[in-house]
């Protein structure tokens, strides 16, 4: 089994390299530091499966792991610290064969890692409980159409950006951000960014 292990900080990336490398069977491929690197070993490498965080600087777990999907490259298991809903929802939206918490043991993650190369979809069962939940939530009417900037916004509270930082991206003021992030509130029936963020996921805005 070829893994490709993705995790922003070292002590995670190494000391899971160390410890996959010694069950029997396991191939550590590479590490990456980010989604992007993550992307281009897959490209470069014979990779079967790849162990990968969620939350990242730069391209993160989730757009990786879209991209991954979209270009045929091998499985995704998401492996976080958080426990948020809207990010166990993203997750298997993106298209993750897994997802699991870094509480997990070493037999856990080999078990999993082993599942999805057999090509099963294996998740703990908080993330099951989350996508039932979401499953059961009220639902956007296709009315509640988003403007093209609207819908960029939305992308960049998705990534957890500020508005200072969603201003500089998409060259508009803050002021402009914050009447944007009004309106799609307005539109979702959304209570708050986090509840945007997960309405649109749950419609497919995302």
């Amino acid at each position: 089994m070829r893994v490709l292990i993705v995790d922003d900080q070292p002590l995670v990336r190494n000391g899971l390299s160390a410890l996959l490398s010694l069950e029997e069977g396991v191939t550590v491929v590479a590490t990456a530091v980010d989604g992007a690197e993550a992307v281009r070993w897959c490209a470069q490498e014979a990779v079967e499966v790849v162990l990968m965080d969620v939350r990242m600087p730069g391209m993160d777990g989730l757009e990786a792991t879209r991209r991954l999907r979209d270009v045929g490259g091998p499985p995704v298991v998401l492996l976080t610290t958080f426990e948020e809903e809207e990010d166990m929802v993203a997750g298997v939206q993106a298209g993750a064969a897994g997802y699991l918490f870094k509480s997990a043991e070493v037999d856990e993650i080999m078990r999993t890692l082993e599942r999805v190369c057999r090509g099963e979809r294996v998740f703990h069962a908080r993330v099951t409980q989350a996508l039932a939940e979401a499953l059961s939530a009220p639902q956007v009417r296709p009315q509640q159409v988003l403007t093209v900037r609207e819908l960029e916004v939305l992308r960049a509270l998705a990534t957890g950006w500020s508005n200072k930082r969603i201003a500089a991206q998409l060259q508009i003021s803050e002021g402009t951000v914050k009447i944007h992030v009004s309106n799609i509130l307005g539109k979702l029936e959304a209570s708050s960014r986090t509840d945007a963020v997960r309405m649109a996921y749950q419609s497919r805005l995302l």
